[in-house]
C-alpha cells in the first residue's frame, strides 16, 4: 500500500500511535504544492533548540520561505502538525527508491527540536516519539524502516542532521514498532471524505472536533462539571438560568400590571 497524494491524515495517525499533538492554524492547506507518492520520511534537527523553533519552520527564513517541513518534534514528545502539502526541508541528495534530488514531493519531514551541536541531549521521551511517529507515518504509506531516513544520510550538501542519533539502531526500533499494526479500527478512522467546507479530512479528525465542539457546547450550557451549573449563575446552567429570568421577569411584568391597574382605579 502506497499514499499518493497529500498526507491530510498525518494529525490522526499520530494520535493513533498514542503520540501528543497540536495542530497548528490551516496546517491543511498549508505547503507549496501538492505532493506526489510519499516514499518516507526525513528525519532533521531544528539547528535551535528553543521552544519557538516551530515558527521557523512554519513561517520560514530570510532566504528559503516557509512552511520548512510537515511536522515539528518538541523536546516533550509534542508533534506540531505544520502542513499538509510539500514544504522545503530535502535540499539535494539521493536515497535508494528516491528521486535524486526531488525529495521534497517524496517525503515527509520531520523538524526535531535539538541545537545540532551537542549540547543539548535527546530526551528519551522525544527519542521514543521520534521512533514512533516514525513508525507510524510509515505503516500508513506501506513502507519499512528502510525509507527512514537521516537529512544527512540523503544530502549531497553536507548536512550533519539529526546530530548525534545512530540511524541503524534508530531504524530497527522503528521496524519494530511497524511491525506492531494498530488494528484495522485505528485504519478506518484514517479514511478520508470531503466536510461540509469541502475540505479533505479523515473521518478520525471529525470524530475528534464533533467530542470536541459537542463537549464544549455542552460545557457552555451546563458547567464545567457534567450540568453541575456555573457558579457566576449561582450553581444553575444556562437553561435553568434562563428560566428563572423569566420567572422574575413574568413576576416583575404582573406587579407592574397590577400597579398600572391600581393607579388607574384610583384616577378614576
Amino acid at each position: 500500500m502506497a499514499w499518493t497524494g497529500d498526507p491530510t491524515w498525518l494529525a490522526d495517525v499520530l494520535r493513533a500511535e498514542g503520540l501528543k499533538v497540536i495542530e497548528q492554524g490551516a496546517w491543511l492547506s498549508s505547503g507549496h504544492d501538492d505532493f506526489s507518492d510519499i516514499r518516507g520520511v526525513l528525519c532533521h534537527h531544528t539547528a535551535g533548540g528553543g521552544t519557538s523553533d516551530w515558527l521557523i519552520v512554519q513561517n520560514g527564513r530570510p532566504d528559503l520561505e516557509g512552511p520548512l517541513a510537515q511536522l515539528v518534534l518538541e523536546r516533550d514528545g509534542t508533534f506540531r502538525v505544520i502542513a499538509a502539502g510539500v514544504c522545503w526541508h530535502a535540499g539535494r541528495g539521493s536515497w535508494p527508491g528516491w528521486p535524486t534530488n526531488n525529495a521534497n514531493y517524496h517525503t515527509i519531514g520531520i523538524e526535531a527540536v535539538n541545537s545540532g551541536t551537542g549540547s543539548q541531549e535527546w530526551p528519551a521521551v522525544q527519542l521514543d516519539a521520534y521512533k514512533r511517529g516514525c513508525a507510524a507515518i510509515l505503516r500508513r504509506i506501506g513502507r519499512s524502516a528502510n525509507d527512514c531516513v537521516a537529512h544527512r544520510e540523503y544530502s549531497s550538501e553536507g548536512k550533519i542532521d539529526p546530530y548525534g542519533i545512530d540511524m541503524d539502531a534508530f531504524r530497527r526500533d522503528v521496524q519494530k514498532i511497524i511491525d506492531q499494526d494498530p488494528g484495522g479500527d485505528e485504519m478506518a478512522l484514517q479514511e478520508t471524505f470531503k466536510n461540509y467546507k469541502g475540505e479533505t479530512v479523515t473521518l478520525g479528525t471529525a470524530v475528534r472536533y464533533m467530542d470536541e465542539y459537542i463537549n464544549q457546547i455542552r460545557e457552555q450550557l451546563g458547567g464545567p462539571k457534567p450540568f453541575a451549573g456555573w457558579p457566576q449563575l449561582d450553581d444553575k446552567t444556562v437553561v435553568d438560568s434562563l428560566a428563572d429570568a423569566h420567572r422574575k421577569i413574568d413576576a416583575i411584568t404582573t406587579a407592574i400590571n397590577g400597579l398600572t391597574e391600581s393607579f388607574g382605579s384610583k384616577a378614576a
